[in-house]
């Protein structure tokens, strides 16, 4: 997934899990291979060890949830709106600057508000 929020930062997320129709369901990567990124910083953050069960959450009144909120906001979650959404980046995808509070480093800004969203599928035959 890459989005562009109104602010113009670039960034987004891969994991291999399978993003479920389920209710709040959070996808497991034992493998460790999810990460986060920013092509505004020219920066990549793969999943910390330990995270393996909350590579994302899916819900079907949200959009796009990488990490588990543990009480403290996902890494990464964008409403189905794709314009509220929240960004606590270093709970379960490795951040050097943790804030422990929310923070506009991936969108530039408060909220994601992106303006364009192009998401791929890996099928691997």
């Amino acid at each position: 997934m890459i989005f562009q929020s109104e602010s113009g930062y670039i960034f987004g997320g891969y994991s291999p899990c399978q993003w479920s129709e389920d209710d709040d369901c959070y996808g497991h990567d034992y493998s460790l291979t999810s990460f986060l990124f920013s092509q505004t910083h020219v920066e990549i953050y793969p999943m910390k060890e330990n995270s393996e069960y909350n590579a994302i959450f899916t819900s079907r009144i949200n959009g796009p949830v990488f990490g588990n909120d543990q009480g403290y906001g996902n890494d990464l979650m964008i409403e189905s709106d794709f314009k509220q959404g929240h960004s606590n980046l270093g709970y379960g995808y490795q951040w050097d600057q943790c804030e422990d509070t929310y923070s506009n480093h991936l969108f530039g800004q408060n909220e994601p508000n992106i303006i364009e969203c192009e998401i791929y599928e890996l099928k691997l035959i």
